[in-house]
């Protein structure tokens, strides 16, 4: 699986805590990047010209279409504050047809 690690906000401790979300998907890796560009106010627009790609591309990013380079994906994660890890799958029953 591979964790993009961001934070959440814990409001009642103040807390900034850390969370791991599996992405095990170009679906799941697309959505969890427009959270990530929504959290921090940026129209798809204002994000290419931050990432320094189209509006289109962080479109079809977010959309989990194919074709999109690596390079872009580590720009547009770093230009969010996201790091990936990699971690061995867990195998299990619900997992069988990914990938």
């Amino acid at each position: 699986m591979i964790y993009p690690y961001g934070y959440i906000r814990s409001y009642k401790l103040n807390l900034r805590v850390k969370t791991m979300i599996p992405i095990t998907s170009p679906e799941t890796l697309g959505k969890v990047l427009r959270k990530y560009r929504m959290e921090q106010n940026l129209t798809q627009t204002e994000a290419g010209q931050r990432f320094n790609v189209t509006q289109k591309t962080v479109s079809n990013i977010e959309a989990g279409k194919q074709g999109v380079r690596l390079e872009t994906l580590f720009n547009i994660m770093s230009a969010l504050g996201l790091e990936m890890y990699l971690e061995p799958r867990v195998k299990s029953k619900t997992n069988k047809g990914l990938w």
